[in-house]
């Protein structure tokens, strides 16, 4: 009989669990508030609202329909305080556009603010003044619990201590189901469009605007109705740009117009147009830093200088100093001007630099350069290159170098004609024609025989003076040869020296000076010995006619 009543009292409190649960009663429902925080001040053009999102719902009282529904929220009362599904839209307007999407919060507890942040543009038309931005605001809350299914109730362990277990007797929940509120409204913010500060370019002027440094001159107005205080203007600068310091110009007033000269390093060289930005940076009425909105300009880059060369002409000779001949012509006009010319061995650069000063684009110039080719040089064309130096603003640079050829001429050459005679065993003076057959005239040259056997000789030079391409001139040179001298032809060499168009002493190579040996004359006696024969026999020969 005590089980069958059990029994009864069990199916009574399960179809209790299984009925719907009839709608909550209780105080300090879930709500939301915003607003913002920071300045709501805004000025024109991109902007950030920083909005606070807060749920002020209080766990005071709730009314519940029966103990069923008491014991579902004894321990999940913040269910009921929480709004769900919060979505947050900030509205713009004819003036204000919005950026930021609207935002979702999936659970606002009670008294735990959320942080939002908002993007705004604000327009150029937009006047100064106070603007309404309407905050849109969605969000779930608890209504009803719809349903409830629990499993049959059971002690649970819910603590242990010193070995000792402590137990409460639960209801377990196997499946509930819960009705919602949706709650829709809007919440207006006061925000302030402040005056703004905005430059306008009226004029841009440029100077030396090519690959070195140039001058950027940029007038510009104050368009807004803000007054830049203590405003300094900044140059933006692309990409192969280096800008000089910003320009202080004072306060500049609405409708006031100021002209920033900015100076300007220029690492392209690369021709074209290229956008630049002016800025301003001042205070604001209450001494805020504030910077204004960049505004775009272009600016033309010219091709960057170079040179054409037009000739190279060379007077450097193997084994002697030279000079060398250049003619550039530049292809822009240029400040203080100088050329530079490089080589390597067997070439030296003895004046590597010619100074022109300012130039012409298009105007032809001639350069002279001293050049030396070592003796390992040969009468070929080598390699080197030149390079042009300028000044811009305040500061000089270089163009890419431009490859030359300085030809080396052979060594002046001299030929030698006639071939005197000499007797073995006597001494003499021999002649010889000298001709410069080489490109430039000597000027005090000597020429040198090398002696050797059978030859010997007190005076082996012979001065030649200055001696023109293809002029010739005589050479005399006293010598002796040995009396056992084999009558034949002998060459000896001969080599001149001289001094070159630089004034510097040089050698020729040698050439050949041919002298005929021929055999010893008789001794004076016997030969004075045969004329008196000579005359005896013809004296005889005339008396023997005549008788």
């Amino acid at each position: 009989m005590c089980c069958s009543n059990d029994m009864r009292v069990l199916v009574i409190l399960i179809v209790l669990m299984i009925q719907t649960v009839s709608a909550l009663n209780y105080e300090e429902k879930p709500n939301v508030t915003a607003y913002i925080v920071g300045s709501n001040h805004l000025k024109k053009g991109e902007n950030i609202l920083n909005v606070v999102i807060y749920n002020p719902a209080k766990i005071v009282k709730v009314d519940y329909y029966d103990e069923e529904e008491a014991a579902f929220f004894s321990e999940r009362e913040e269910m009921l305080f929480t709004a769900y599904n919060v979505e947050v839209e900030l509205l713009g307007n004819e003036f204000i556009d919005v950026k930021t999407e609207k935002q979702m919060i999936p659970a606002l507890p009670p008294l735990k603010p959320v942080n939002l942040q908002f993007f705004v543009k604000v327009r150029e038309d937009a006047k100064a003044g106070r603007y309404d931005l309407r905050l849109r605001v969605k969000f779930d809350r608890i209504d009803d619990l719809v349903s409830l299914e629990t499993f049959q109730p059971k002690w649970i362990p819910v603590q242990k201590s010193n070995e000792t277990y402590t137990y409460e007797y639960r209801m377990l929940t196997g499946y509930y189901k819960l009705r919602y509120k949706e709650v829709d409204f809007e919440i207006s913010n006061p925000i302030y469009v402040e005056e703004d500060f905005k430059l306008e370019v009226l004029d841009v002027e440029t100077e030396n605007m090519f690959f070195g440094k140039g001058k950027i001159t940029v007038e510009v107005k104050n368009v807004g109705e803000e007054i830049g205080r203590n405003c300094y203007l900044v140059l933006e600068v692309p990409y192969g740009f280096k800008p000089s310091s910003k320009c202080y110009v004072g306060d500049l007033k609405p409708n006031e117009t100021v002209k920033a000269n900015f100076y300007v390093g220029i690492n392209t060289r690369d021709e074209g147009n290229y956008t630049f930005k002016i800025k301003a940076v001042y205070s604001d009425e209450y001494g805020k830093i504030r910077e204004s909105y960049p505004v775009p300009f272009g600016v033309y880059i010219s091709s960057s200088p170079s040179f054409d060369v037009i000739d190279v002409v060379s007077n450097v000779f193997v084994n002697s100093k030279g000079t060398v001949l250049v003619k550039v012509k530049p292809n822009r006009d240029l400040d203080d001007v100088s050329f530079y010319l490089t080589s390597k061995p067997p070439l030296s650069i003895l004046s590597e630099e010619f100074h022109l000063g300012d130039v012409k684009a298009g105007k032809i110039y001639e350069l002279i350069f001293k050049v030396g080719a070592s003796d390992e040089a040969k009468p070929v064309t080598y390699p080197a290159e030149m390079s042009m130096r300028y000044r811009s603003m305040d500061e000089y640079f270089y163009t890419d170098p431009v490859a030359i050829g300085i030809k080396v001429n052979p060594k002046t050459k001299f030929e030698v004609y006639g071939t005197p005679k000499i007797a073995a065993g006597s001494e003499e003076i021999v002649a010889f024609t000298i001709k410069n057959v080489g490109n430039f005239t000597v000027r005090e040259a000597t020429a040198r025989l090398t002696i050797t056997d059978p030859f010997s000789s007190s005076d082996d030079t012979a001065y030649i003076g200055t001696l023109k391409p293809g002029q010739t001139t005589e050479i005399k040179f006293k010598l002796s040869v040995d009396a056992d001298a084999t009558p034949k032809k002998y060459g000896l060499n001969l080599e001149v020296k001289y001094k070159d168009l630089e004034d510097e002493w040089a050698i020729s190579e040698p050439t050949k000076a041919v002298i005929e040996v021929i055999p010893p004359k008789p001794p004076y006696g016997v030969t004075a010995l045969v004329a008196i024969i000579a005359i005896v026999a013809v004296a005889y020969y005339l008396r023997r006619h005549k008788k």
